[in-house]
């Protein structure tokens, strides 16, 4: 017991004012690596996932079982009414209060969740702290579910930050747009001031699995979450909506934007030619693109944000999970507590395609952000396909899609073509 005192008392010594970032994918294992951490190394977990926020249906917004969580403490998680939208700006309120109260009682804060942008909180320079209040018109831009109307605003307010993004990723754009309105400046300068300066010594981690791999997982989880609640809590949901006369566009904003709502309201809805199995489709889909633009997130903001100074770790294969993930975890922590040099590679050798040259990340701040428009690709809602950047222009004019197409483009113009020398002709013979 004496000895158990004494090594609580050593790490709240040497593990004081420290935080241990896990970030990654929906899916990966990140609440799991938590309380692996947490039990090892004094802390307490402080949710960063936005939906994970709302009070209630546990299982489509995935928070970490009860029986699973090992007595370690939870916060910032279940305390939001569905009736409000929560705020970046709330959460840095949340979350630094929650640190500095870790903290003060000699323990390790674990920040863990899939909202990647919300980590700006963790930077000296908040791009989130309020200086005025929404006017009613702003407000209603912000809550209107029209992402054409947002981005048109963000693009007038500050077009450097809007080029960094697709005009369909609605809820970063409204991000950003809520940031300028909260705070009264640009978010791309904002960016710009805090690059390199975190209010507390912190350790990231990427737990990073292989596509293939953690795609059957997700599609598999999807599958177990509709067998043991998820169904009954997507019916819970439906329930208030109707009651309170939702509509559809309600779906871009707050709890509605969970995975698994929208994906079931026209089945819901009893809209014709709509089944189940396409809504558990639409579900699986969603989930695994969701997972693809937080590794992108995490490749061109994280990680140019912080310098390259994150340890990636391996969850291909979970069979290997303790010398993959959890051995190599501790060693990187244990280090980093003790304020001893971590000489591990950031990027393990199987995974040496995601490795980061220090030297580019300035460039990979700034990268080519062109847009690009396709005439021939459209878009899930109809429009003309858009690529942010050369290397996703590139990517797209050699994709099977576009080829195909382009092939079928192609076809459609010949047959014109042959109609039109058909028609010629005929002119000519009623000519003469």
């Amino acid at each position: 017991m004496i000895q158990m005192c004494i090594r609580g008392i050593m790490q709240g010594m040497t593990s004081s004012g420290r935080v241990i970032v896990v970030a990654g994918t929906t899916g990966v294992g990140k609440s799991q690596l938590s309380i692996h951490l947490a039990k090892k190394f004094n802390g307490e977990v402080i949710n960063s996932d936005s939906m994970q926020m709302y009070k209630g249906i546990p299982i489509i917004t995935n928070k970490h079982p009860l029986a699973e969580r090992e007595g370690i403490e939870h916060h910032v998680m279940n305390h939001v009414d569905w009736t409000e939208e929560y705020y970046i700006h709330r959460f840095e309120k949340e979350c630094i209060k929650t640190i500095e109260d870790i903290h003060r009682r000699g323990k390790v804060a674990i920040v863990v969740g899939g909202t990647h942008y919300y980590l700006q909180a963790l930077f000296n320079k908040s791009v989130n702290e309020k200086t005025r209040e929404v006017t009613e018109e702003e407000s209603e831009i912000l809550n209107s579910g029209d992402g054409e109307l947002t981005y048109q605003t963000l693009i007038k307010h500050d077009p450097d930050i809007a080029s960094k993004y697709h005009p369909n990723d609605t809820r970063r754009v409204q991000r950003m747009l809520e940031i300028y309105y909260t705070t009264g400046k640009k978010p791309s300068e904002m960016f710009n001031e805090q690059q390199n300066s975190l209010r507390y010594n912190t350790l990231f981690f990427w737990l990073y699995s292989e596509p293939d791999a953690l795609n059957k997982r997700l599609d598999d989880r999807v599958d177990k979450m509709l067998e043991t609640g998820g169904m009954e809590e997507i019916n819970e949901l439906y329930n208030y909506y109707k009651d309170n006369n939702f509509t559809a566009e309600q779906c871009e904003n707050g709890v509605w934007q969970v995975i698994g709502f929208k994906e079931f309201l026209p089945w819901l809805e009893k809209e014709p030619n709509v089944s189940l199995p396409d809504c558990v489709e639409r579900m699986k889909i969603r989930t695994r693109q969701y997972a693809k633009s937080q590794v992108k997130w995490i490749k061109k903001m994280l990680i140019p944000d912080i310098n390259g100074d994150i340890y990636i770790l391996d969850a291909t294969d979970l069979e290997k999970w303790d010398q993959t993930v959890a051995v190599r975890a501790d060693n990187i922590a244990t280090k980093f507590i003790e304020d001893k040099n971590i000489d591990e590679l950031k990027v393990p050798n199987k995974l040496k395609s995601l490795e980061f040259d220090k030297n580019n990340l300035d460039k990979t701040k700034n990268d080519d952000f062109e847009h690009f428009t396709c005439d021939i690709c459209c878009d899930k809602n109809n429009n003309k396909l858009l690529a942010i950047g050369n290397k996703n222009w590139t990517i797209h004019l050699s994709s099977r899609r576009h080829r195909a197409n382009l092939k079928r483009s192609q076809k459609k113009e010949d047959y014109l073509m042959y109609k039109q020398r058909k028609i010629e002709p005929s002119k000519d013979q009623e000519s003469e």
